[in-house]
């Protein structure tokens, strides 16, 4: 018997790329994954993968409760919390004034608020069932690889790396709060993949010797498989680094 058959997983930002293909990959290793997004595609997204979709903001508190809510109505409870939703767009100290209270609210609402929110809603449910796992999908500009400053920033990310390293703490401390009841809570934390969010931010035209060194969805989803399987004896507070052109593998785990 596959090692996740039967597991019950929600998965947030589910409607294309790295969320797609962790929902896609989730549904053939045999779970009941529930999946969830702004975008009203993923409604079509559920019904093509075999997923439950809803649509909603994951930042949206009454939207993450009913998305729970629902997921533990129907399959009893959630055993698989993987929060993936997130947005970028260029930010810096130099913007306008009337901008900045609404793009904290944004960047921050889509890539730190709705991990706690999901995060904060499934714990207690994955205590009360024996355990469980909360993977957050994080940068790495949180993590970086191999040659890179240790604490680098692009100068025009400023909102999506805050909201990245605040993810840090979150799985820290989550990890350690729940260590005893069995629940992993761990980061991945990979660098430039093909996805839509990508693209869009670099354009139509980005340079062949950079796309050739992305990773793809695909290859994210084999990490987070490779995750889970580890079980409740795997890792646990850990930021997991993938690299756009090194091998994509799951690293040696760390202490907590």
């Amino acid at each position: 018997m596959n090692q996740l058959e039967g597991r019950v997983a929600i998965v947030t930002g589910a409607a294309q790329g790295i969320g797609r293909a962790f929902a896609e990959r989730l549904v053939a290793e045999g779970c009941a994954v529930v999946v969830t997004d702004r975008q009203e595609s993923i409604v079509d997204v559920a019904a093509a993968i075999g997923a439950t979709g809803h649509v909603g903001d994951v930042a949206d508190a009454a939207h993450v409760r009913s998305v729970v809510d629902a997921t533990v109505a129907t399959h009893g409870t959630v055993d698989v919390m993987v929060s993936n939703a997130g947005e970028v767009w260029p930010t810096g100290p130099l913007d306008d004034w009337d901008r900045a209270a609404a793009d904290f609210d944004q960047i921050i609402g889509s890539n730190t608020k709705g991990a706690f929110l999901f995060g904060r809603a499934v714990a207690p449910i994955m205590v009360e069932g024996g355990g469980g796992d909360i993977v957050n999908i994080s940068s790495d500009h949180v993590k970086p690889g191999p040659g890179c400053h240790p604490h680098h920033g692009h100068g025009a990310m400023d909102l999506y790396n805050a909201a990245k390293w605040a993810l840090n703490g979150l799985t820290f401390d989550w990890a350690r709060a729940l260590s005893r009841h069995h629940v992993r809570v761990n980061n991945i934390c990979m660098g430039a993949t093909d996805t839509e969010m990508l693209r869009g931010w670099i354009g139509d035209d980005p340079p062949a010797e950079a796309v050739a060194t992305w990773m793809q969805p695909a290859q994210i989803a084999q990490i987070l498989v490779e995750l889970l399987q580890e079980g409740p004896g795997g890792r646990t507070g850990n930021s997991i680094g993938l690299y756009a052109g090194e091998p994509c593998v799951l690293p040696a785990a760390e202490p907590l």
